[in-house]
């Protein structure tokens, strides 16, 4: 143990002694490990937030909708429902578009989106004034909505407007919805996909809504209200949100659905009903981003090996400076293992001290670019992810690059012969 020690402080005194050339042997090293550090931090934590914020909007539901003029008809859901026993239930989805007048006087763009009670639980976000709309609501067709906080202040200036009616104004129709809850706005929540509207005519047409497009005002009714409202046939749909047990059930229940579906109507192989189900979307994305950051990461390890081969380079540099201290030590007996150790040692710390400092860079760095990410777009908050096992694995492996680059040089010095080495 004393014999390493003394190595250590021979490799600190020889760095102290040339501490401009050790810094800039350290430069390659500092700016890898802060490359690979600070993409690793940065691309970890986008992942995780990009995650996160897709799960909650995972549930137990999917939904199938048509990708033609045939609608799904009422029965067929029924027969789905009873056929297999984790599916519990469904809703249609139906939206019309319309426009209200704000506190300003001024005109705002509305989306109606209806379903039946159930359908509240897609939906994430908290209810905090009043109730959802009820089963009695859907079977009477009544005129009641739920809205969110920002709906609420834009058109009231307050948020618990539970009670107070708004009139919409939607394809040359008045309607006059009464507010029975008023739930936490959750602008980022995903929109429905391939929703269904009414076009001003009166008739439907099926659309699709991009999956992170975010409407001015979003009001939720019974679906009956707008089938009701604009003579449409109920026994009929475009689009079906499918509620399951359990979350693990949805991907395989996604799939017997959109078969079952296709032969009753005697569709197969048509391609003519569509499902989608959020939790294979999030593991592909999940993948990709992880794959993305891993090429970024593989690019930026790079400047490592040009680092690597600059600590090799200053040591052949150190050894031939030294040739003669390795004659005069092997000459009073040093044996080759402890040459051999003390270069090593020394290439080591150079690069350990460099993976260290490149470490807080990539960490400083990581941080900053997150709060600049998150100042342009206040939406987006992102956390480096940045932990102990990270730290302890830059160090081992930065000093590994040191020793591994170090062992061409070290075993040059370590093979010397006295004489030779006291003739240089």
């Amino acid at each position: 143990m004393g014999r390493f020690l003394e190595y250590w402080k021979m490799a600190y005194f020889n760095i102290r002694m040339n501490k401009a050339r050790a810094f800039l042997t350290m430069l390659g090293i500092i700016i890898g490990i802060a490359s690979v550090v600070g993409i690793l931090s940065i691309g970890s934590g986008f992942s995780n937030w990009v995650s996160g914020s897709l799960n909650g909007l995972v549930g137990s539901d999917f939904t199938v909708y048509s990708n033609g003029d045939d609608e799904i008809p009422k029965s067929v859901m029924d027969s789905l429902v009873n056929k297999y026993p984790e599916i519990t239930g469904y809703s249609e989805r139906i939206s019309a578009r319309g426009t209200a007048i704000d506190t300003k006087n001024k005109e705002v763009d509305v989306t109606i989106s209806g379903g039946k009670p159930i359908i509240q639980e897609t939906n994430s976000a908290e209810l905090l004034y009043g109730r959802f709309f009820t089963d009695s609501d859907y079977e009477e067709a009544e005129p009641v909505c739920v809205i969110d906080t920002y709906g609420a202040k834009k058109l009231f200036g307050y948020e618990d407007v539970t009670g107070k009616t708004v009139s919409v104004d939607a394809y040359g129709r008045e309607l006059n919805l009464r507010v029975v809850g008023v739930r936490k706005s959750n602008q980022s929540e995903a929109s429905d996909y391939n929703e269904k509207n009414v076009s001003a005519d009166g008739e439907e047409s099926a659309i699709v809504v991009g999956v992170f497009e975010d409407p001015s005002l979003q009001f939720e009714v019974p679906s009956s209200y707008i089938y009701r409202t604009f003579g449409l046939d109920m026994d009929r749909y475009y689009q079906v949100t499918v509620f399951v047990d359990e979350p693990a059930h949805v991907a395989e229940a996604s799939r017997k659905s959109g078969r079952y579906i296709e032969a009753v109507m005697d569709k197969r192989g048509e391609n003519a009903i569509g499902v989608m189900e959020l939790t294979s979307l999030v593991d592909g994305l999940t993948k990709v981003l992880g794959g993305i950051t891993a090429f970024v990461m593989l690019v930026a390890a790079i400047s490592l090996f040009v680092g690597g081969v600059g600590v090799m380079n200053i040591m052949l540099v150190s050894v031939t400076e030294r040739t003669r201290e390795i004659g005069i030590r092997k000459s009073l007996g040093a044996r080759t293992s402890s040459i051999l150790w003390q270069f090593l040692i020394e290439s080591g710390m150079i690069s350990l001290t460099g993976g260290i400092i490149g470490t807080i860079i990539g960490y400083a760095f990581s941080s900053l670019a997150c709060v600049i990410v998150h100042l342009v777009k206040n939406t987006i908050s992102i956390k480096p992810d940045f932990n102990i096992l990270l730290i302890l694995g830059v160090a081992v492996f930065s000093m590994g690059i040191g020793i591994f680059f170090g062992l061409y040089p070290a075993g040059k010095a370590a093979r010397m012969t006295p004489i030779d080495a006291l003739r240089s």
